[in-house]
Formats: C-alpha cells, structure tokens, sequence
C-alpha cells in the first residue's frame, strides 16, 4: 500500500525522506500510532529487512538498510544500536525522546490524521471502496462516526464496523445484540435498557435536531425526551 500524501505536510514530508533516503545517514520517523509511519517507510524503501527492537540480536551482521518499526520499546537505545553498528538504521517511534538526536542525523514527525484533512479524506474513500468490495455492498452510507483515537487504524476499524452495520438484517442485528446482552442478564432490565434507547435516540437526533420533533416523530412526551437526552448525554453528543 502506497502512502498517502495529499496534505501539503505530508508531500513535504514524503520529499524530505525522500532526500534522506539517498544519505548514508540513519532516519527517524516520529508520530501517533496509525499515522502510517510504517506505510511511508516500506512505500521508499522497497526491500527493507523489516525488524523489532526484540529481534535485533548480538551477532547482528548487516550491511544493509534494516528497518525498526517499535523503537518506542526499546529500553536501552545505545545498547541497540551498538548492535546494529554497520547498518543503516530506519526508525518509527510513537513518542519522541532527546536521546534519539545521538543516533538519528534525521528526524522527521508525521502529524497525526485530525491535522491532515486532504489525507484523511483520501484514506478514508480507500478504505470505504475496500469495505464496499469486502462486504459486497453497491452503495455505502457515510453517515457515521468516524473514530480517530489512534489515526488510521480506528478509522479503518469504524469504516468496517459501519460496512458490517449497513450489510446486515433486522434478525441478524437482533441476534447480535442478544450475543451481547446474553451475559449482562444479571444487570438487570432497567441498567440494559440504555442499549435500546441511545441508539434509537442518536438516530432520531441526527434526522429531526430538536426534541419538539423528536417527541413528535417517536411520539413521545417532550418532556420524556428530554429527560432521556439528559439521561444519556454522555452517548448523544
């Protein structure tokens, strides 16, 4: 899979490696977990020996570009590094630590998806047309909740589960959500009844707005609604 860069930092950040890649220097790449760190690297660097920071052994011989993609987990970096002595190192970390600027000439930071908007939109029609082959679906509803908490892999996650959402049933929904009510039984009716009421009532928030024409619409009290979107506002944003 090629990275994406339609973002203005993120075409500048592909061109800098780019550059990078043609120096005998070892390269870090920091950012969040899912921000395609790993895609951007193996995109420039075709047959890279990929390695964690576990597998990196005494006898390491090589004089070739290696790949770490967890340097976060590394506890010791210069002991890692001695072992990797003679080899061009290309590093990804989730954080960024000033002993890094010892071993690493070049340090480059990917923003995280919320700060690329043109390549969160690409990514996210990737993997919409992916969900749509996988599930076999001739339309797909983009009326959902998109999840970022950890960039393109949350993303990909809500864009599947909306797939799974949109290609299945009445029955098949109601024997899901028997499979997750079945061990919570014991909670009892009232402490459950919030798994009815919120989905029912984040949809009929997102079509009518108000709670006058919720109430109108669902044909409940107004002052029901209400109280129940008072009840739940930490699920109905």
């Amino acid at each position: 899979m090629e990275f994406i860069a339609k973002s203005p930092v993120s075409q500048k950040l592909l061109n800098t490696l780019r550059v990078s890649a043609n120096l005998p220097v070892n390269i870090l790449i920091c950012g969040e977990e899912g921000t395609g760190k790993r895609t951007l690297v193996q995109s420039l660097f075709k047959d890279i020996v990929l390695m964690s920071v576990d597998e990196v052994k005494e006898d390491f011989e090589s004089k070739k570009d290696c790949y770490i993609y967890d340097l976060h987990r590394c506890s010791n970096l210069k002991a890692l590094m001695q072992k990797l002595e003679g080899a061009r190192v290309i590093a990804t970390t989730n954080d960024y630590k000033e002993v890094y600027e010892e071993f690493f000439p070049v340090i480059l930071h990917i923003p995280p998806l919320r700060q690329r908007p043109q390549d969160l939109e690409a990514l996210k029609q990737r993997y919409i047309e992916e969900a749509k082959r996988e599930f076999e679906l001739e339309d797909f509803n983009e009326d959902f909740r998109i999840d970022l908490s950890k960039n393109a892999i949350s993303l990909k996650r809500s864009i599947f589960t909306a797939a799974v959402m949109q290609s299945i049933g009445e029955e098949e929904m109601m024997e899901l959500l028997e499979q997750v009510l079945a061990p919570r039984l014991e909670e009892g009716y009232k402490e459950l009844l919030y798994l009815f009421e919120v989905p029912l009532l984040r949809a009929a928030k997102k079509r009518y707005r108000s709670n006058l024409a919720i109430s109108k619409a669902l044909k409940l009290n107004r002052a029901t609604v209400t109280s129940k979107m008072n009840r739940y506002k930490e699920f109905i944003k």
